[in-house]
C-alpha cells in the first residue's frame, strides 16, 4: 500500500514563488536593457558585411558586461573642419540610451577625421585622457586604410577601459614601476650587506700629525683674473598658439579628434 502525505501549505507556497522567480528573470534582464543597443552605421561603406558582424560582437559584449551602448559611424560628409562634435551628439540624441560610447569616422576627401566621446557612465570611464589613448592607438591602422583593424583596437579598448577605473591608470599600479619598486627594494638591503662586509678604516688625518706641536708658518695669496657675467635682457613674448578640438554643447568626455 502507498501512502501519499499532503504538503504543507508554506512549501508549496515556496516551491511556486521560485518558479515564479525563475520564469520572471529573462523578462527583467529584457527589461534593464530595452532601450540599450549596438548600432553600427556604415554610410561610408569601409567596412564589409562579415566585418560589421564581428564589430557587433564585440559592442555586444560591452553592453552585455556594462549595460552600455556602442555606436560605430562612418559619413562620407563630416570632415575635420566641419562641427563634427555637434554631429556625434545629433547622432547620439537620436537614441534613447544614455549610457554610449560612440565612434564617428568622417570620410570627406582631404579632410578625413575619425573622433570618440563618452556619455553617461562612459564619459567617466572613458575620460577625455582614455579617448586620446585610444586614438593614437587607431592611428596607424587608420592612416593604413585598415579601418576594421583600428575599429577592432577602438572595441577593445574600450572594453578594457570600462572594466577598470581611471585612478588606477596611475603611474604606482603600471607593472614597469611595481616592477622597479621591487628590484630597488631589493637591490638597498644587498647593497648595505656588502658595505659593512668589507674590512674598516682605522687611521685617519691625526694618525701620523702632532696637532700640539704643528702650526702653519705662512701664507700669501695671489689673484689671477676676474670673471664678468652679463645677464641678457628678457624679450616680451606677448604671442600666443593654441588649438581647438571639434566638440558641441552637450556633457561628455572627448578625445579632440585626429585627422588621417
Amino acid at each position: 500500500m502507498v501512502i501519499y502525505r499532503k504538503q504543507p501549505g508554506y512549501i508549496k507556497f515556496l516551491k511556486y514563488t521560485f518558479i515564479f522567480l525563475i520564469t520572471l528573470i529573462p523578462f527583467l534582464t529584457a527589461y534593464k536593457t530595452a532601450d540599450a543597443e549596438t548600432i553600427i552605421q556604415d554610410d561610408a561603406e569601409i567596412i564589409s558585411s562579415g566585418e560589421e558582424k564581428k564589430l557587433q560582437d564585440l559592442c555586444d559584449k560591452i553592453l552585455k558586461d556594462y549595460d552600455t551602448s556602442v555606436y560605430i559611424w562612418t559619413d562620407n560628409d563630416i570632415s575635420g573642419g566641419s562641427n563634427y562634435g555637434y554631429a556625434m551628439e545629433m547622432f547620439v540624441a537620436t537614441h534613447p540610451q544614455k549610457n554610449v560610447i560612440i565612434l564617428m569616422v568622417g570620410m570627406h576627401p582631404g579632410d578625413r577625421i575619425y573622433e570618440i566621446q563618452g556619455y553617461g557612465i562612459a564619459q567617466e570611464m572613458i575620460n577625455n585622457k582614455r579617448c586620446g589613448k585610444i586614438l593614437d592607438k587607431m592611428h596607424d591602422d587608420m592612416v593604413d586604410g585598415n579601418y576594421y583593424s583600428a575599429m577592432q583596437v577602438f572595441c577593445k579598448e574600450s572594453r578594457t577601459y570600462m572594466g577598470r577605473h581611471p585612478r588606477l591608470d596611475s603611474i604606482i599600479f603600471s607593472p614597469v614601476f611595481q616592477f622597479v619598486i621591487c628590484l630597488i627594494a631589493g637591490i638597498i638591503p644587498v647593497a648595505v650587506i656588502a658595505y659593512n662586509s668589507g674590512g674598516r678604516t682605522t687611521t685617519n688625518s691625526h694618525t701620523y700629525l702632532d696637532v700640539n706641536n704643528s702650526k702653519v708658518i705662512g701664507s700669501f695669496d695671489k689673484y689671477t683674473h676676474t670673471t664678468v657675467k652679463r645677464t641678457p635682457k628678457p624679450h616680451d613674448n606677448s604671442t600666443s598658439g593654441g588649438g581647438s578640438s571639434g566638440g558641441g554643447g552637450g556633457s561628455h568626455s572627448s578625445g579632440g579628434g585626429r585627422s588621417f
